[in-house]
């Protein structure tokens, strides 16, 4: 009898640790999503310690030298590295030529302007929201080599939100299409709300506002009264790929990680950012929360990464939608097909012949 009530005891709790542990379905907008199953994903690389780096908030892909990862971090350490896919490093930029805010680094993202490629920082980090003096530190993006570190010159686009309200962010992207960056702000137990803002070489050091787009669902996806664990709120990273097609916002909720999300909207057509934020978007299936996760990339969009804020040895996860049949197929003679992105399209080279994604060779 003890055994049969110790049995049916042991299975109770084991079906309360499942009810905990499974995650529940998001509201957003008033509506559950759908669960996108596309993405497969699984862990490529750790970054070691002693790269000089800890609590990354920002990564973004190279696009001058593909198969790196760009990080940096929001503590007070002044570098920002370039590792592969398994968290071996191999650049560190530790010099800016000029004076720059290092305070609250919160996100990193790339993008092209006049062909040029550029990486951009959100130094825009305010927990409190009292601190103003938000900025956007960019600068052409390096080629990775084999020296041990590079000095870049950076620009600064001083900003602020509209009617001077203050806002506490941990997300940034950059449009190829529209070439603008977008601002995700980052608010406890409330709707986050997008900004934008068209990039531009010549800013200066006049202090531009930025435009409203939207907000991220509706303040009743959150429930009654005052818990945390539930709806979409406390946005910590985003991204947009090259081609423009798809945006991922992610949020983490440390309290509960069966209440952390990466959402997926899907462009159509010609439609903006802004038109396409309004829509309902997909949520992950495959994602899993990560401690203080404030870091995701899309390598194109087939693949994107995400990186812990961990300041110990923190995973590299890779996401990966498996590429048309054409791409797989393309090899021959022992010699393996890399993928790469060339002017925001995706590029498969084979030897010395080049393809689309559909399986046309570029002559």
């Amino acid at each position: 009898m003890v055994r049969k009530m110790f049995f049916i005891g042991s299975l109770l709790l084991i079906s309360v640790a499942a009810c905990v542990a499974k995650p529940k379905p998001l509201v957003f907008n008033g509506d559950t999503l759908i669960e996108n199953d596309e993405y497969k994903r699984s862990q490529c690389g750790t970054l070691k310690k002693g790269v000089g780096l800890v609590e990354i908030s920002g990564i973004a892909c190279s696009r001058v030298t593909p198969g790196y990862i760009w990080m940096e971090s929001d503590d007070y350490s002044d570098c920002i590295i370039a590792a592969d896919e398994k968290g071996t490093t191999r650049h560190k930029l530790v010099e800016f030529t000029t004076k720059i805010n290092r305070n609250d680094w919160e996100d990193m993202c790339g993008g092209v302007y006049n062909g040029k490629n550029y990486l951009f920082i959100g130094a825009f980090g305010d927990n409190e929201a009292s601190k103003g003096n938000y900025q956007i530190i960019y600068f052409e993006e390096p080629e990775i080599t084999g020296a041990k570190s590079i000095k870049v010159t950076p620009s600064i686009i001083k900003f602020q939100y509209p009617e001077g309200i203050m806002h506490n962010a941990e997300s940034m992207m950059y449009d190829n299409v529209e070439q603008k960056l977008y601002i995700v702000t980052k608010v406890y137990y409330d709707v986050n709300q997008v900004f934008c803002l068209p990039f531009r070489l010549d800013y200066g050091d006049e202090v531009q506002t930025l435009e409203y787009v939207c907000d991220l669902g509706v303040k009743s996806d959150l429930g009654e009264g005052a818990s945390p664990f539930r709806g979409f709120h406390l946005a910590t990273a985003a991204d947009i790929s090259p081609d423009g097609s798809r945006i991922l916002i992610k949020n983490h909720n440390n309290t509960s990680a069966t209440f952390s999300w990466t959402l997926l909207w899907k462009r159509e057509g010609s439609e903006s950012i802004s038109e396409t934020l309004k829509r309902q978007p997909e949520v992950i299936k495959s994602y899993m929360s990560e401690w203080q996760g404030e870091a995701i990339c899309w390598l194109d969009n087939n693949v994107f990464f995400t990186v812990s804020d961990d300041g110990g040895e923190p995973p590299i996860y890779r996401y990966v939608k498996p590429y048309p049949e054409a791409i797989e197929n393309i090899s021959g003679d022992n010699i393996a097909a890399t993928k790469i992105m060339r002017d925001g399209q995706l590029i498969i080279l084979r030897g010395e012949k080049a393809y689309t994604v559909s399986g046309t060779e570029i002559r």
